[in-house]
């Protein structure tokens, strides 16, 4: 079930981010995408989708912590990420800047999907009760 769950997110989230960087470039004026580029983006939306999961199997005491937790193992997985693909690459030099300010907000995003979910449960838990 949550291998299903994972790679239909990932599916999902792929396809969703491959369409918008392709609008996006094409409206800046750049036909083409690399290969390597559009493996990368996999390779980050492979890590964040397994960050979800960590997101809904950790839960600590502390709420907080029961978030960030997830997203710093994954930000460090990130990060050696990017730095393994420098050996294959040369980074551009905001690439740490960059992938730190959008795996920061897509995580942020999530949180709060999954903290609406978590709220909304307890909510009917309370109101069946």
């Amino acid at each position: 079930m949550e291998l299903k769950r994972g790679i239909i997110l990932f599916s999902i989230i792929f396809t969703v981010t491959t369409i918008l960087s392709s609008a996006i470039q094409l409206f800046q004026g750049k036909p083409t995408d690399t290969n390597f580029h559009i493996l990368n983006r996999g390779g980050v939306i492979l890590i964040a989708v397994i960050t979800v999961q960590l997101f809904y199997k950790i839960k600590l005491k502390s709420r907080v912590l029961s978030y960030f937790l997830p997203y710093a193992i994954a930000m460090g997985i990130v990060f050696f990420y990017v730095w393994l693909t420098g050996f294959i690459i040369p980074l551009h030099p905001d690439a740490y800047r960059d992938i730190f300010l959008n795996f920061t907000a897509v995580s942020l995003g999530v949180i709060s999907i999954i903290f609406t979910n978590d709220q909304l449960r307890a909510h009917k838990g309370k109101v069946k009760s």
